[in-house]
């Protein structure tokens, strides 16, 4: 049995941890991210606020309880000690129509809420996944910045030979030198790099990622290029379904409520109630003494203000503003979210293009080397040209990642602008 749980904990630490994918990495951020809570609390709210705007249309019930005492009995014979019971049951029956604006309001302000709610977890998706993209990109510039100093020190160590024989000069060897150095600074640079796009990462996460996490990243979504999105159906798709607009428009259809509520004030309040209360005459009785007065009474009342300082002009002049600067905002809204998304448009087509462009340099810089490192074997070639050869071809990688990494980056915007995340989308990419 001993010999079974020893080789069933040796296979589990054997297993390769699991990798973690960017979905995975973005349902662990919206869980676990306090800008969610804190929206998802305020979209509680504003659900919160559609009940008590519900309950102007329910009576209200109340009940008292008195207890008197007087320093010598009343000409209405009542002893210096007596105690009173009171109930009642109101309602507004007319208030011009002020109540039903307000909840409409209010039921606008939930969908705004959720709508808000739902930004913010679009919004910690890209972030996420923009940080995710920086890891992979640091990481790819660390390899070419490594594979750059490798090049340069076999360079190095055989034109220190040829130098030591007497067939280069020392100026030469001199120039790989600062070449080489130079490319151990970059090195560090990206190393450095790294560890502050992996700082990144945790902080949209919302949790330090631990060694065996780091390393188990999986990268594989970068190794094909994501479906182009067609511009004037993304553009639709914007318009319809982004959550920030829809908020806004929530938001200002709440607002022409409640101008409308405040316009009600105008209109004349009808109330009607009904009142018991018992009066008990000789001492704190509670209820048992014989010695009591009892009123029932049904009370319909009609009330209509005529002035009031003209604050009615004043709430309504407020409403019908704030009404107004919503208006304006939302055509503010819209078109700047459509310059941003025929702005990331363009960066992805000029991205894909630098793309195809950087593919083609960088195998043309990889022959290039191949061919002038043959010729620098054979006497034909300078150091110089084997310099500028290692160079040009570090260069072209770091170009071929700078463009692969621009088409994510402007993929990943895209994705934002039209609600792509949590709707399987950037998993067909």
């Amino acid at each position: 049995m001993k010999r079974f749980l020893v080789l069933t904990a040796l296979c589990l630490a054997a297993s390769p941890l699991h990798a973690l994918t960017l979905p995975e990495l973005q349902q662990e951020a919206l869980a676990g991210r306090h800008s969610v809570k804190a929206a998802s609390a305020q979209a509680a709210i504003a659900d919160k606020k559609v009940q008590e705007a519900r309950s102007p249309f329910l009576p209200s019930v109340d009940v008292g309880y008195k207890a008197n005492r007087y320093n010598h009995d009343t000409i209405l014979k009542n002893q210096e000690k007596n105690d009173a019971f009171q109930g009642s049951i109101s309602l507004n029956l007319f208030a011009g129509f002020s109540d039903s604006y307000t909840l409409k309001a209010a039921k606008s302000g939930a969908e705004a809420g959720q709508f808000n709610l739902k930004s913010t977890r679009q919004d910690v998706s890209q972030n996420v996944a923009l940080a995710y993209l920086g890891v992979y990109r640091s990481r790819q510039n660390l390899k070419v910045a490594e594979d750059a100093v490798r090049l340069y020190r076999d360079r190095y160590r055989e034109m220190e030979l040829k130098y030591k024989v007497g067939v280069l000069k020392k100026r030469d060897l001199l120039s790989v030198k600062v070449e080489m150095d130079n490319a151990v600074q970059t090195e560090r640079r990206t190393r450095a790099n790294i560890t502050s796009a992996l700082n990144t990462l945790a902080l949209t996460v919302g949790r330090p990622l631990t060694e065996e996490e780091i390393t188990a990243l999986n990268f594989s979504l970068f190794k094909k290029i994501p479906t182009v999105m067609e511009a004037e159906a993304g553009k639709a798709t914007l318009l319809s379904r982004n959550s920030d607009l829809l908020s806004l428009k929530e938001t200002l259809t709440g607002a022409a409520m409640q101008k409308k509520a405040a316009r009600a004030a105008y209109m004349p309040r009808v109330d009607l109630s009904a009142t018991y209360s018992s009066l008990y005459l000789d001492d704190y009785s509670f209820g048992s003494s014989d010695v009591n007065g009892d009123d029932v009474r049904l009370t319909a009342s009609v009330s209509m203000n005529l002035f009031d300082g003209l604050k009615k002009e004043a709430t309504i002049s407020q409403a019908a503003l704030t009404e107004t600067a919503l208006r304006h905002q939302l055509r503010e809204l819209e078109n700047s979210l459509t310059t941003r998304f025929d702005n990331a448009i363009l960066d992805r087509d000029v991205a894909i293009d630098n793309l195809g462009v950087a593919q083609s340099g960088l195998n043309e810089a990889e022959e290039n080397l191949r061919i002038t490192d043959l010729a620098f074997a054979q006497g034909v070639a300078t150091s110089t040209e084997v310099l500028d050869a290692i160079f040009n071809l570090s260069r072209a990688r770091f170009n071929h990642i700078s463009a692969q990494t621009d088409v994510f980056a402007t993929h990943f915007t895209l994705l934002r602008l039209t609600e792509g995340y949590e709707t399987g989308h950037e998993n067909r990419s």
